[in-house]
């Protein structure tokens, strides 16, 4: 029996992720992003720790099932009031490092999840 990966062209794919930069489509982004369901957001945050729900207005309207919030080279918890409230809204929340947040990306994605992700670049250690 041959097993052929079956993979949607549409939406958006994180490519790479490496130390000052995020591929997705084809483009690289050195600045942290959030990912949509279909477009890609610069954000204006230094790191994940300065988020609030205000930043998640936009993602609160589209409902995703999954929130994913990579926090750059190390994971850092973010505030749990933060949390809280995404998750009264019916949204899961998970922080991790920037490299588990892409992975887990494109798992859920290739399962036809509704994921957002924010995403902060590595930086050099």
């Amino acid at each position: 029996m041959q097993i052929e990966e079956i993979r949607d062209k549409q939406g958006l794919w994180i490519e790479e992720v490496d130390t000052g930069k995020i591929t997705v489509n084809g483009r690289q982004y050195t600045q942290p992003v959030c990912i949509t369901a279909d477009k890609v957001l610069t954000l204006d945050k230094q790191a994940a720790s300065e988020l609030t729900i205000d930043d998640f207005t936009q993602a609160l309207q589209f409902k995703p099932e999954v929130i994913l919030i990579g926090t750059g080279n190390h994971h850092v918890f973010i505030h749990p009031r933060l949390t809280s409230q995404l998750v009264a809204k019916g949204i899961g929340v998970e922080s991790m490092s920037t490299a588990a947040a892409c992975r887990t990306f494109m798992v859920l994605r290739s399962e036809g999840r509704s994921v957002w992700a924010w995403l902060w670049p590595f930086i050099e250690e």
